[in-house]
């Protein structure tokens, strides 16, 4: 019924229109546009367009080959926050989408796939709800895990930002405007590396280093992703004790924090406080209905982060789950 083919760098176009006018659950995160920006070397991708007898584009599932004790795992996608499949608005109908996944499952076999993680867009930068993709696969027999993802509800938030804060990130925030702290965009190549350098420092305690190079993230801002891509630092006497780089949903009005980072040196004044107070309120002047902070789970939401989630919940955080899918079948 359906004709599946791996991706080739000649379906780049169709896909990227496919993804962001025709799809109820694709961003810039699975375009071709922001994908292919990784080295050659850094993914082996294993990507799907799915095909209806017209030969109109029904179904994408960006993702990349992954290898586990000699098994080849499909993982949507190593280079991107979301994968998962990507289904079109004409055909999102219960039953089309079973057969979308059916006919996915039987090429990734064919192609010697033992396994497939799909990680789905949420709810809160699709276009459309996704509780009937989370149905088909469960209908399907794959395994649900659930990521915990924190963001703040701009839209029911006071108006007054700084009353939703809890007391002591209030006087944090109190304390950095009388120290004459600011918040702006970075604009050059060497604010992008003290970024990146305050973001090493920041992930070393965690045990993890950026998924991104300076030039990508500058790349990011200046030309691959420059309407859905922003860092900002946070300022006094020239020096920046913070940092972020936000990405922008601007299908659903949600802006993501995709890093956030601060001078160790610094933390008795808490500039991240006052970097996530000015942020807030210029997402909302910028006209944004939430802001997502990103998940405070791993390991498919087994461990949680909990120093992470006693943060975000001081900022007056409410709480989406993030859909994970899992089937293993043997090849």
């Amino acid at each position: 019924m359906y004709e599946v083919i791996a991706y080739s760098e000649n379906d780049q176009e169709i896909w990227d229109k496919f993804v962001m006018e025709e799809s109820v659950n694709g961003t810039f995160l699975q375009t071709r546009r922001f994908l292919n920006y990784h080295p050659p070397q850094r993914f082996i991708d294993a990507s799907y367009l799915v095909f209806d007898h017209k030969q109109h584009l029904i179904a994408v599932c960006p993702a990349c080959l992954k290898e586990e004790k000699g098994r080849k795992i499909l993982l949507s996608h190593g280079g991107s926050t979301y994968g998962g499949i990507i289904i079109g608005r004409k055909h999102y109908k219960a039953l089309h989408v079973i057969d979308i996944i059916d006919a996915l499952e039987n090429a990734w076999k064919k192609d010697g796939f033992g396994k497939a993680i799909l990680k789905q867009t949420p709810s809160m930068f699709a276009k459309e709800d996704i509780d009937l993709m989370q149905y088909c696969f469960y209908y399907r027999n794959y395994q649900s895990f659930i990521e915990l993802n924190l963001y703040v509800d701009l839209e029911n938030y006071n108006e007054d930002i700084l009353s939703e804060f809890s007391q002591g990130k209030r006087t944090n925030v109190h304390n950095s405007q009388k120290r004459d702290a600011y918040y702006r965009k970075l604009t050059t190549y060497e604010e992008i590396m003290r970024f990146h350098h305050l973001l090493e420092i920041t992930l070393s305690k965690y045990g993890k280093t950026p998924v991104h190079t300076v030039d990508e993230i500058y790349d990011f801002q200046t030309n691959r992703l420059s309407e859905e891509c922003e860092c900002y630092g946070m300022f006094e006497d020239g020096h920046m004790l913070a940092g972020s780089m936000m990405f922008y949903f601007q299908q659903t009005g949600v802006a993501h924090a995709q890093y956030l980072c601060a001078d160790p040196q610094y933390n008795q004044l808490s500039p991240m406080t006052y970097m996530y107070y000015v942020m807030l309120v210029e997402m909302r002047k910028k006209g944004y209905k939430k802001v997502s902070w990103g998940i405070a789970t791993a390991e498919l939401g087994t461990y949680l982060n909990e120093g992470l989630i006693k943060s975000k919940e001081h900022y007056g955080s409410k709480y989406e789950i993030d859909p994970v899918f899992v089937k293993e079948w043997d090849n």
